[in-house]
């Protein structure tokens, strides 16, 4: 079954929401976003977290210092880089934290990029490109760039998957993660019934619609 993560948690309420509803891993975003949370907060929030759900810090080209400081301090259980980060910076972390590298997605060269980073990383995320923005866009892209890639790589599907979509996106692509942060949103904050209803999607795979 394709897991879930839900990403930009920001509130006590989010905590509460993904308690009751058990995605298999949430994101705390550490990088300049609307989403954006310090490490004191991140800590109180994941502090209240099932201890069954995974946590994931989102880094933007930060220094090695403060990505090992907010991850110890935080107690992190995972490291995802939406950055222009090298191979060697990711593989840096890797003997302590498993690795996960965001990739945004604009044409069929993406794989040559992947591979780049294959020994040094345990996922690839997978993105709309958007020149404003690493991530978190809500714009969703051509599926079809990365047909057959969930033969060769683990990946995490990412941007503009909503409950609509969301099967489809399983069906299609086969990741072994789909992300989720604007599609389980209402006016910029999470929303218990969409995300309740995503998940209730995935593992139904699209019974009792």
């Amino acid at each position: 079954m394709t897991k879930i993560k839900i990403c930009g948690l920001q509130r006590v309420e989010d905590i509460e929401m993904v308690n009751k509803n058990l995605p298999d891993y949430v994101g705390f975003v550490f990088a300049e976003s609307k989403r954006k949370v310090d490490k004191e907060k991140a800590k109180e929030l994941i502090d209240r977290l099932d201890k069954r759900i995974k946590t994931v810090g989102v880094f933007v080209d930060e220094t090695r210092k403060n990505v090992e400081e907010i991850a110890k301090y935080c107690g992190l259980d995972i490291l995802q880089f939406h950055g222009e980060e090298t191979a060697e910076y990711c593989g840096h972390f890797r003997h302590q934290y498993e690795i996960w590298k965001a990739f945004s997605v604009k044409d069929r060269g993406i794989e040559e990029r992947i591979l780049k980073y294959k020994e040094d990383t345990d996922l690839c995320l997978l993105d709309a490109y958007n020149k404003k923005v690493k991530g978190g866009s809500g714009e969703i892209f051509n599926w079809e760039l990365i047909e057959g890639m969930s033969k060769k790589y683990k990946i995490a599907l990412a941007g503009g998957i909503n409950s609509k979509n969301i099967l489809e996106a399983v069906e299609k692509v086969n990741p072994y993660i789909i992300d989720l942060s604007s599609g389980v949103e209402t006016d910029g904050f999470k929303d218990e019934e969409k995300i309740k209803k995503i998940i209730l999607k995935i593992k139904r795979g699209g019974e009792n619609e």
